[in-house]
């Protein structure tokens, strides 16, 4: 018996092998949950990617012998076989290390700036001995939302380097799963609405009339007209806007958090990591079809 199979086209053949890999994926994730929990099926492609560990690192004058010190501590996840999302959490770290840092300078690595940060204090000693305050520098990287192929990162520092405060600050940034930093407007829906939405949080929170000027309460909003803050972050159950100290007034209104709960859908189709695999899939079916293409006999 001689079967015939009919010729198919390059596209249909790239398109054919691109379902056949997610229904592969669907499947083999499909009975791998089942040997654990029923349950998990519909949250399985949502899940997040595992964090292997937390990382401290500390550094400080190996030579200073009172309490007149410096030091500087980084605590901060690594996340299990990614690394380039772990390239990218370095790179948060060192962005916010090199505001303590002169520059330039020759520092690569975080323990670099590190380094640097405790040299920079013993110079700071040997100048103006007569100082008696220690500096320090606390960075805290942590993760508020791992899910759906959206990682929020909130990076926190805490430090002294001299003057009348401590000064704090954070920073929200949002990535894939592959490290590259997402719009997150694209994520959460029109920012007019969000906006909207949380001027009246912010309203509420700071006992303003809906008609006030935001000014005659000491806010430093452009134009008097309430606006989002850079910092947009989200956790499970809220999307997270935070404006650092000195952002919308002075040091007596202090840094602020705005909560608003959201309802994100999950769709596994959303997922950049999964949509990699298929991109990366489907560049490979073309380039192995290019490389073994039969000369068509006529």
């Amino acid at each position: 018996m001689i079967c015939i199979i009919p010729k198919m086209k390059k596209k249909q053949m790239i398109r054919i092998n691109q379902l056949a890999v997610l229904l592969i994926i669907i499947v083999c994730s499909c009975q791998q949950i089942e040997e654990y929990d029923p349950n998990m099926i519909t949250n399985f492609f949502n899940k997040g990617i595992p964090i292997d560990r937390v990382t401290q690192l500390i550094e400080r004058d190996p030579t200073c012998i009172d309490k007149n010190c410096g030091e500087v501590e980084v605590n901060y996840p690594i996340f299990k076989n990614q690394k380039l999302l772990n390239q990218r959490i370095e790179s948060i770290i060192i962005k916010e290390l090199e505001e303590f840092i002169p520059m330039p300078n020759n520092a690569n690595t975080i323990s670099d700036y590190m380094q640097l940060f405790i040299k920079s204090y013993s110079l700071f000693k040997i100048q103006f001995p007569e100082s008696k305050t220690p500096w320090f520098l606390e960075i805290n990287v942590e993760t508020t939302y791992n899910n759906s192929g959206w990682i929020s990162f909130a990076s926190g520092s805490k430090s002294y380097t001299g003057g009348v405060r401590i000064n704090e600050s954070l920073r929200y940034v949002n990535t894939d799963t592959l490290g590259r930093i997402i719009d997150i407007e694209k994520k959460i829906g029109d920012f007019n609405e969000l906006s909207r939405r949380a001027e009246i949080i912010f309203r509420k929170q700071n006992n303003l009339a809906p008609d006030s000027h935001l000014s005659a309460a000491g806010y430093t909003f452009e134009n008097n007209k309430f606006h989002l803050p850079k910092n947009i972050g989200i956790n499970d159950t809220d999307i997270l806007l935070y404006y650092n100290n000195y952002e919308i007034g002075d040091n007596a209104q202090g840094a602020m958090l705005i909560k608003i709960p959201h309802q994100l859908s999950n769709n596994m189709f959303e997922l950049p990591y999964y949509q990699d695999i298929i991109n990366y899939y489907q560049k490979f079916l073309i380039w192995w079809s290019d490389k073994n293409k039969v000369p068509q006999q006529y």
